[in-house]
């Protein structure tokens, strides 16, 4: 377990050092996506609140980012992007340090057991990102194990900063801005994951098998032998 220490620099001296970095790369004219969540609710809408429950979870097995959440809370994420499988940040803490977070791709058989499992249980992509569907539809999609949301085992983190720890601060202040981006865009979590979601809304294709002939039947119907080997 990991306690939510006070950083090296006060949270005040965080949050201007953050704003002066930002009112600087601004100015030099680069391409920056802050993001901030000053509110104790860091999501509002379905996606965002699993995605943020998800991480609960992982901290109450032992996964340090809690420190993230402050950072993220005083405007310390200062650019982040979301891409198939990846994340990227620029997170300002006593220097600027740049966030790699990489995810494993869902496996084709846990997708194909997705997309059984919700196939002709989702009306439309609208109530899929807004969560308003089936209530057993959204637990297997939230499944820690087997769900859309990864699981710890499933991130390769890497950061600039000298820390050893894993997460360290900057990289679990990724994880949740990511969240909250995701809250604003439920789209981004599909994304990250390389799911489509049209992909779950539509039923697998059916398979024929032999067993799904009753040859004797048949047989004694028509007054014929069928062999179907």
């Amino acid at each position: 377990m990991c306690d939510d220490e006070s950083p090296r620099l006060s949270v005040k001296a965080l949050a201007r050092l953050a704003a002066e970095r930002l009112a600087e790369m601004r100015d030099a004219g680069e391409d920056v996506h802050p993001v901030v969540n000053a509110t104790r609710k860091l999501a509002a809408n379905f996606w965002g609140r699993a995605w943020m429950r998800h991480l609960a979870r992982c901290e109450a097995g032992g996964l340090c980012l809690a420190p993230g959440r402050s950072l993220l809370r005083h405007g310390c994420v200062l650019d982040l992007h979301i891409a198939p499988g990846q994340i990227r940040a620029l997170i300002s803490a006593e220097e600027l340090y740049e966030v790699h977070l990489r995810i494993r791709p869902i496996e084709e058989e846990q997708l194909a057991a997705l997309r059984t499992a919700c196939a002709g249980r989702i009306d439309s992509l609208v109530s899929l990102l807004e969560g308003r569907v089936d209530a057993a539809v959204l637990d297997i999609l939230c499944s820690p194990e087997d769900g859309l949301l990864p699981e710890p085992c499933d991130w390769y983190m890497s950061c600039t900063c000298p820390d050893w720890a894993e997460p360290c601060p900057h990289a679990a202040a990724a994880v949740y801005a990511a969240g909250c981006l995701i809250d604003a865009d439920p789209l981004l979590l599909f994304t990250l994951r390389s799911v489509e979601p049209a992909a779950l809304m539509s039923a697998p294709a059916p398979v024929a098998t032999e067993s799904a002939f009753d040859t004797a039947a048949l047989s004694a119907t028509f007054g014929i032998d069928i062999d179907l080997d």
